[in-house]
């Protein structure tokens, strides 16, 4: 890949569209309007989209597959055996995981019985956001047999039969 303009212009607003995702979380610390912060998030998310397509289109298909190489570098590792968790990383992992699930509900209980105010719903975002992270810590508490069980509950019993359904 050549290092004209063409790139340095799609490195940069490449990682331009990266920070609008910053200016969105730090949105609700400003102490705008409710109107205001929706209407600036809008703004900066569909900035950074339109930037992000520009980009690639600049850098062209090398550089996108590059880049999602390294990504998923980052989260693939070899394939070996699974090793088994211990009994209180498990169960560490599974109260995490029924935990992640409380703020929701205790958001939309609130809302439905109570007024919110403006602090308070500054306290139940970050509460869900907090039981995303319990819910994310959980998973990897759990180990590789979980996700391996946790993906067959989504398979279709014909597909681990190889085969589709029997007549009958």
């Amino acid at each position: 890949m050549t290092k004209d303009w063409k790139y340095y212009l799609g490195l940069s607003l490449f990682f331009y569209s990266l920070v609008p995702i910053i200016v969105v979380a730090v949105l609700p610390f400003l102490g705008m309007g409710l109107a205001e912060s929706g209407t600036l998030a809008v703004v900066f998310l569909v900035s950074g989209e339109v930037c992000f397509y520009v980009s690639a289109m600049l850098l062209g298909k090398e550089f996108l597959a590059a880049m999602k190489k390294k990504i998923a570098s980052w989260f693939r590792r070899e394939a070996g055996p699974l090793k088994p968790v211990s009994r209180g990383r498990h169960r560490a992992g599974v109260v995490l995981l029924a935990i992640s699930f409380l703020p929701y509900y205790a958001a939309l209980i609130y809302l439905l019985f109570f007024a919110p105010e403006k602090a308070t719903i500054h306290f139940l975002a970050w509460s869900m956001v907090a039981g995303e992270v319990l819910g994310m810590i959980s998973l990897f508490l759990l180990g590789g047999q979980f996700w391996d069980r946790l993906k067959q509950l989504f398979q279709w019993q014909g597909e681990q039969n190889g085969g589709g359904a029997q007549a009958g």
